[in-house]
């Protein structure tokens, strides 16, 4: 049986495991499997179908020269690119370096990559075909000659993309990739499965590929009657006091999902009348039980309130959460709390506000019947499909 390689080496956060893991559920039966992990923290989730779950390369993020140049957010994923290393060609032989000799020592097939970019690279060299699988916005097209700017009020561009496809090709053509024309090049693969809907892709312009269902845990059906707000929070939310205070003192039901808090946290929000969860919820469950959904625009989490068709309150935490956020905005069916509004006062206020909304839940209900035909296309299908094309040269 041929191997596959799940490879990962940049970013944090569970979604990156659980798009490999969904991935390798579904062609368990074609292939065996080996993974390499920038983060081991949840390797369990793929250890009972790999042979092997190893800590892999990790893209090291450093935003000194950010600051050095005033700290401006990041405004494409060319710059992002350029803050985890891709000016420093050391990091990228190493890398690539590292990958390369992986697939050859494991009889390699096929590179499944979640944000892995080097890994990309090394596959290209090696003629290993190769899939970049992920959200819209962690799958860039590799048929721009230049990563756009997401957000327009975040469009200061610290580096000059050319400078790093000069760095890049210093380094790659001892690996056997050839040279670069273009920064999203890096991207290139045999294929692109990205899982999202079409209001939530940043790149839809240059897609040429069909886009696959989001990876949620499910499917869930819209259930009207739910009483609870729903609070998932999983990043540096527990640690603004505004919105902790929040979520502890609005008066109608609440239930939190919130990795990481300790047992004092958790008595502390139980105390106040908020039922905490310490395991995922099922995402039927969440829809039969919820009136309002509360969560920084994770895109899974997102995507469980859109197919339910539920209204949501988001605290963007970092640029994707915002642009994932603000699209869903644009179609009615959430709110955005931005920092200034992220006091507790201010924040409860805005959250009961969207619990009473009956227009906010309308449309929510009205976008979720309109997007139900892309929540329901067969992913399993579709992923089967999409990677036999890949082994047999017709990707």
């Amino acid at each position: 049986m041929p191997r596959a390689l799940l490879a990962w080496e940049a970013g944090d956060g569970r979604n990156h495991i659980a798009t490999l893991k969904t991935v390798a559920e579904n062609i368990g039966d074609r292939f065996s499997f080996d993974a390499a992990l920038c983060r081991i923290t949840h390797q369990a989730e793929l250890a009972a179908f790999c042979d092997a779950v190893v800590k892999g390369p990790w893209l090291p993020h450093s935003n000194e020269y950010r600051k050095a140049q005033g700290n401006p957010d990041t405004a494409t994923w060319g710059e992002f690119m350029g803050d985890i290393g891709f000016r420093r060609p050391e990091i990228l032989r190493k890398s690539i370096g590292w990958w390369q000799q992986t697939m050859r020592d494991r009889n390699i097939s096929l590179v499944i990559a979640d944000c892995a970019p080097c890994a990309l690279l090394a596959a290209r060299g090696l003629g290993i075909p190769s899939v970049a699988v992920g959200t819209g916005y962690l799958v860039p097209p590799a048929n721009m000659e230049t990563f756009p700017v997401l957000l327009p009020r975040h469009a200061t561009r610290i580096y000059d993309e050319a400078e790093i496809v000069d760095t890049i090709n210093s380094v790659v053509p001892e690996f056997g990739v050839p040279e670069l024309n273009w920064l999203p090049e890096v991207y290139a693969s045999t294929d692109q499965l990205v899982f999202t809907l079409d209001m939530l892709d940043p790149y839809a312009a240059w897609r040429s590929e069909p886009l696959l269902p989001p990876i949620m845990g499910g499917t869930p059906q819209p259930a009207p009657g739910g009483q609870e707000i729903f609070v998932y929070f999983s990043t540096t939310e527990k640690s603004d006091p505004g919105l902790m205070e929040g979520i502890g003192n609005l008066g109608v039901p609440v239930r939190l999902f919130m990795p990481g808090m300790d047992d004092a946290m958790a008595e502390d929000f139980t105390r106040r009348g908020v039922s905490v969860e310490r395991l995922p919820l099922p995402v039927d469950l969440i829809a039969r039980r919820t009136r309002l959904m509360v969560n920084a625009a994770q895109h899974g989490t997102l995507c469980i309130g859109l197919a339910a068709g539920l209204p949501q309150v988001c605290v963007p935490q970092q640029l994707e959460h915002q642009y994932t956020a603000e699209a869903a905005a644009g179609r009615g069916s959430l709110k955005v709390v931005d920092k200034q509004n992220r006091g507790a006062e201010r924040f409860r206020s805005i959250v009961l506000d969207a619990y009473e909304d009956a227009g906010l839940a309308r449309r929510a209900r009205d976008l979720a019947e309109e997007l139900r035909p892309q929540f329901q296309a067969n992913q399993r299908k579709w992923i089967r499909r999409r990677l036999s094309d890949v082994m047999a040269g017709r990707a």
